[in-house]
């Protein structure tokens, strides 16, 4: 059985592309709409969706935009089309599916996903960058940074543990550690009106050192898939040096490969 993570809704709220200037595009709004229908019509995976008449006239979009959210749960796993029949649930998990190359931070990934997650601070101070994130933040050795550690937990425990380092300069020296338990990328977007635009990554398979996993809270066996990352911003300059590491018993990542 598909389960939200949020109380579902008894009424459909109306999906618009105005509102507030940081209001979700509307293929998300239908993407989360189309996602808690399934919830509350408890489908289990196997199970064939309602067909896009009906979700039409439910969401009250146009075919484009409903098939631009329908795609979305498409390219997460969550859905699969067989040509001529229809759309079928494929997997609803507790855990998280999402696809690996829409490029969003842990606080986007998990409100896109309705997943209400503690966040929980374990380091935020000011260093000095040594080689290695002065060459990764295109940066000289001893500039100011922000090296900041966070534990996102849910029913499942900690389930994302992340490392972010980021030039001072972005925030300006007046942050205190209040300013990192929402959204980092909106964060320097106000402070420094600077913008993500894309990043360059590799994933690996660990597992956490024995003091780490007891100051994460996790068990020593526990296996993570660990991401490390240089954000850019829309003009290619560096932001954001991270190590992000997901719990593999909690979240895959999908996507479509091609052949070339």
């Amino acid at each position: 059985m598909i389960r939200s993570p949020t109380a579902p809704s008894t009424t459909s709220p109306a999906l618009s592309p105005r509102g507030r200037a940081r209001a979700k595009p509307l293929r998300l709004q239908v993407r989360d709409r189309v996602f808690d229908l399934l919830a509350e019509r408890e489908l289990r995976p196997g199970d064939q969706i309602p067909t896009e008449p009906e979700l039409i006239g439910l969401l009250g979009v146009s075919r484009a935009t409903l098939r631009e959210g329908l795609q979305l749960l498409e390219q997460e796993g969550v859905l699969a089309t067989r040509h001529g029949i229809g759309r079928f649930l494929v997997a609803a998990p507790e855990t998280l599916v999402t696809d690996i190359s829409r490029l969003r931070g842990v606080s986007e990934l998990l409100q896109e996903h309705r997943i209400r997650a503690e966040v929980r601070l374990l380091q935020v101070i000011r260093r000095e960058a040594d080689d290695v994130v002065a060459r990764a933040l295109q940066i000289a050795p001893g500039t100011p940074v922000i090296h900041l550690e966070r534990v996102w937990t849910q029913s499942a425990g900690p389930v994302i543990y992340s490392v972010d380092i980021l030039p001072e300069a972005l925030l300006g020296k007046a942050w205190t550690r209040p300013d990192f338990q929402g959204s980092l990328l909106e964060l320097i977007e106000a402070r420094s009106g600077r913008v993500l635009g894309h990043a360059q990554s590799d994933v690996r398979a660990v597992t956490l050192p024995p003091a780490l996993a007891q100051r994460v809270g996790v068990s020593v066996e526990t296996a993570w898939l660990r991401m490390d990352q240089v954000n850019f911003d829309t003009a290619g300059q560096p932001m954001i040096y991270s190590q992000d590491y997901h719990r593999g018993d909690w979240i895959t990542f999908h996507t479509v490969r091609l052949r070339r």
